[in-house]
């Protein structure tokens, strides 16, 4: 063993012994020195250094002393995430809005902001933005910013911090998590809508309890994202998950914004239905998808049609992913979820069509984090970078 490689053992044991340690607060609440090292496993002096490490960052802050077993009467002093000394941004650029918000370290949210979208230029949508955080930190004084996870449709690669591919937005290669980082001073981590959705089932929604599961997403974009022991399956230039383009047979659309027919996108988006329901006069050329399910749950018959379609394609589907991943849960989110009526027919073609059979229809839930889900799933996405590598983020908040 070189003397390099022998020093760096230590500093990853201990980068992956701080992140157990912030993990074990995370889920068990305050707890004192003594109990996090038998909860971990880390020695006792192990986890004394690393504590006082953490909390000279500001990522662990003491509460007062309670009193310790009868048998030693020492009292025992609780350390807890600084739920109230920080927050976390999430940010989500749609294709007509961007949503952003602030988040504590366990998921409440604090505040939110829906920004009506100005211009689909980056450099006018980062300079939106910015101004937009600016007026929700200012709500918020008391609070340090620990940083801004971002997520937005289409192919992001993760690493490179650019979103590869928006067609909607038009956009392509653009670094915007460089460009966000720069204009906000703040550390930014960016992914696709899916994947970061797909983390936050993990952290506080539906995927909490299982060892793996299968996002399904069908809104303005169609997408797909893997995750095990909450860990995104990004693959190659982050491109796992791009399943719009996927073929089924019998399923039928116009061309989609990439030019393919006869996909996911080009039938299922709800830009693509929409479209539908305008060529056959059950909506305005310049009505927004809700209407049109505004006017299926007050009757409309032609329009519950056509949502009901949806549903059974979105089914099939379903029932495709599943048995090519096998995960404990697909959680299906977006627009199907204004209209959970039909979540029995999505339900049904997935038991027709998937080698599972009526087994299937339990591996099927719908989105567990509620009208918050883009704000909580953009901050999920630097939260979870926060509690996976605690130290690399440390420098920032250090006290003198």
């Amino acid at each position: 063993m070189t003397p390099s490689s022998s020093r760096a053992v230590p500093a990853e044991a201990a980068h992956r012994n701080a992140a157990a340690v912030l993990r074990t607060v995370l889920a068990h609440g305050p707890l004192p020195r003594l109990r996090i090292a038998e909860l971990t496993g880390i020695s006792a002096g192990t986890v004394s250094r690393l504590t006082a490490r953490l909390a000279r960052a500001g990522q662990l802050v003491e509460l007062p002393a309670v009193p310790g077993p009868a048998d030693t009467g020492r009292p025992r002093v609780p350390l807890d995430l600084p739920l109230a000394a920080t927050a976390v941004a999430g940010v989500h650029i749609g294709l007509l809005r961007t949503t952003l918000g602030l988040v504590d370290l366990r998921g409440a949210v604090l505040d939110r902001l829906v920004v009506p979208r100005g211009s689909t230029d980056p450099d006018r949508v980062v300079a939106e933005l910015a101004d937009a955080l600016d007026t929700l930190t200012a709500g918020q004084p008391t609070r340090r910013l620990l940083g801004v996870g971002v997520s937005t449709g289409g192919w992001v690669d993760t690493e490179a911090g650019t979103v590869a591919e928006h067609g909607p937005l038009g956009w392509r290669d653009v670094p915007l998590a460089a460009r966000l980082a720069a204009r906000l001073d703040q550390p930014v981590r960016l992914d696709g809508l899916v994947r970061a959705l797909a983390l936050a089932e993990g952290w506080y929604g539906a995927g909490q309890r299982v060892g793996s599961l299968l996002e399904l997403f069908v809104g303005n974009v169609v997408g797909a994202a893997f995750t095990v022991d909450r860990q995104i399956h990004h693959g190659p230039r982050s491109a796992a998950g791009t399943v719009a383009h996927l073929r089924l047979p019998g399923l039928r659309g116009a061309p989609c914004d990439g030019g393919h027919r006869d996909c996911l996108q080009a039938a299922l988006a709800d830009g693509s239905v929409l479209r539908l329901a305008v060529a056959e006069g059950l909506v305005g050329p310049t009505d927004p998808y809700e209407e049109l399910v505004r006017r299926a749950q007050d009757g409309g018959a032609e329009a519950g049609r056509l949502l009901r379609t949806r549903a059974r394609w979105i089914g099939r589907a379903a029932a495709a992913l599943l048995d090519l991943v096998n995960p404990d849960l697909v959680v299906l989110a977006g627009g199907p979820l204004l209209t959970p009526e039909y979540l029995p027919d999505v339900r049904a073609e997935l038991v027709r069509h998937s080698a599972l059979g009526p087994a299937a229809a339990d591996r099927l839930v719908p989105s567990g984090l509620g009208e918050h889900a883009l704000v909580l799933s953009a901050a999920a996405v630097f939260l979870d970078s926060w509690f996976s590598d605690p130290l690399a983020h440390a420098d920032r908040g250090a006290t003198p």
